[in-house]
């Protein structure tokens, strides 16, 4: 079952970054498409305040918004220099595989989840 969950507040914010429309109803309604094994970072939970700790030790302008839970543990991150408010997304690989990819936007992120879902249902 979906829920609500709490994205990172303004002042937490790159200048003039800008969460895409879709995301920030998403949040505050919890009615969202299955994504398992992707799933939200709430910016008040445990993942949030680390994924947030990590942004802000690294100095990258990277604002993380969900995570995966297979054997790629990878985060999806907007570009917190986009103002457009459809921030490209940016994966965070946190494995020595070398591997780096990136979507244009936010729907396009969320077809690619919900593609993933697809081939955990049975």
């Amino acid at each position: 079952m979906s829920k609500p969950f709490q994205l990172f507040p303004v002042d937490k914010l790159p200048p003039r970054f800008q969460y895409p429309n879709d995301l920030i109803r998403i949040a505050m309604t919890g009615d969202y498409p299955e994504i398992y094994p992707w799933w939200f970072i709430d910016a008040n939970s445990k993942a949030g305040e680390l994924s947030y700790s990590n942004r802000l030790r690294e100095g990258t302008n990277l604002i993380p918004f969900a995570k995966v839970d297979d054997d790629r543990n990878d985060i999806a991150c907007f570009d917190g220099t986009d103002t457009s408010g459809n921030p490209k997304v940016v994966m965070r690989v946190l494995d020595d595989s070398g591997r780096s990819y990136s979507f244009e936007n936010f729907d396009s992120w969320l077809t690619a989840a919900k593609a993933d879902a697809g081939r955990w249902q049975t």
